[in-house]
């Protein structure tokens, strides 16, 4: 594996960075906290003008089909700055869902509106009682002679409030822990018998709830095989996971960067704070851990890129080890700037709350070791 960034990579990263500073701010996540959606459309807009959207997505709809390092490259800085826009939820797993397994039709009608901005989706997949496995799936579609009768309930739909379009599991054979039997449907937001209970996650973002009440869903709805759902769940989460961690390390690098710029400012007994063995022992240490996250990372990333066959136990390793250094970095960030980092009007503060959240999400550290185990056979 190659985990040198290209000419391009390097180009993308200062592109985005330039972006960021350029039209995101903290004083942006101040005002957006109450904002229905969480993020606003005018800038989705411009970064789809960039061509963010299109990076893995083929030539034939719109994209570009480039690898999956310019993902990282970009989850990255987009992840220093804390950018509110759903790029996971949207390209990474609603919108890759379809590009993964869609039928012709469906690649043709979904992917050229992501690619232009102009098109919503993600996916409903995490039920109550089911942690984080996939294969937990109690939402039934019973066939009639028209199609499928869907009822159940879904949890911690990723900007569900603000998609368009949403990619629900639902059994359509087998009992409720089963791998097989599960098959993904595409519904438009608003359809009938679909209810959404909004969310605001501790990081400012919207998610949503979704009861599903006798919905009606016709053959032509279904996204990939009948009954196959899992594996293609099982992909795209990956795919999300690894972008996640991307974007974790980031935020990580900026915690850091605000930090070391802080305890080099700030003066007690006549010197910078920065200049006590205590404290930089603390700030190696915040170091360490990012670096050691950033090396998981990349090791994931290139194996999703060369599809190895190792490549779920990879992500669940970075995932795992994200997860903990993320939090770590970001407590140890807020005892360096004292009092102070607990105030709505430090901006360290963000990144703490990103980490909770991010923690949790596809995922904690104690899932990614049991899973990691349980693909390794342990």
């Amino acid at each position: 594996m190659d985990f040198n960034l290209t000419d391009e990579h390097e180009m993308l990263s200062k592109s985005a960075a330039s972006f960021v500073k350029k039209e995101h701010s903290f004083e942006r996540l101040r005002e957006l906290k109450d904002d229905k959606w969480g993020y606003t459309k005018e800038m989705w807009d411009k970064m789809a003008e960039l061509g963010w959207m299109g990076f893995i997505y083929p030539e034939d709809y719109g994209g570009f089909g480039l690898d999956f390092i310019f993902v990282m490259v970009l989850m990255q800085e987009l992840g220093k700055g804390l950018l509110p826009e759903p790029y996971i939820s949207n390209i990474l797993l609603g919108g890759n869902l379809v590009n993964l397994v869609g039928n012709t039709s469906q690649k043709q009608a979904i992917l050229p509106k992501i690619v232009e901005g102009s098109l919503f989706i993600t996916a409903a997949y995490l039920e109550d009682d089911g942690r984080y496995d996939l294969n937990y799936c109690a939402t039934s579609a019973t066939k009639n002679n028209e199609g499928y009768i869907l009822s159940g309930k879904k949890i911690f739909v990723q900007d569900g409030l603000s998609a368009d379009k949403i990619i629900i599991s639902a059994r359509t054979s087998g009992s409720v822990a089963d791998k097989e039997g599960i098959t993904l449907f595409m519904v438009s937001s608003d359809c009938k018998g679909l209810e959404k209970t909004p969310l605001r996650t501790m990081d400012g973002k919207t998610s949503c709830m979704i009861n599903l009440k006798e919905m009606f869903v016709s053959e032509a709805d279904i996204v990939g095989e009948l009954g196959g759902g899992f594996s293609a769940l099982s992909e795209a989460i990956d795919m999300a996971t690894a972008a996640l961690c991307a974007e974790m390390v980031g935020g990580m690098q900026s915690a850091l960067d605000l930090t070391v710029s802080y305890i080099s400012e700030r003066e007690q007994f006549g010197k910078p704070i920065g200049s006590f063995q205590a404290v930089q022992h603390k700030a190696a240490d915040m170091l360490i851990q990012k670096e050691l996250a950033t090396s998981a990372l990349y090791y994931a990333i290139a194996s999703i890129d060369e599809k190895t066959e190792d490549r779920s136990e990879a992500v669940s390793i970075a995932k795992a080890k994200c997860s903990s250094a993320y939090i770590d970095i970001t407590k140890t960030a807020i005892q360096l700037h004292g009092a102070i980092g607990f105030t709505n009007e430090a901006d360290i503060g963000f990144f703490f709350k990103k980490a909770k959240v991010s923690e949790i999400l596809y995922g904690d550290t104690d899932y990614h070791l049991d899973r990691y185990a349980t693909l390794r056979g342990y």
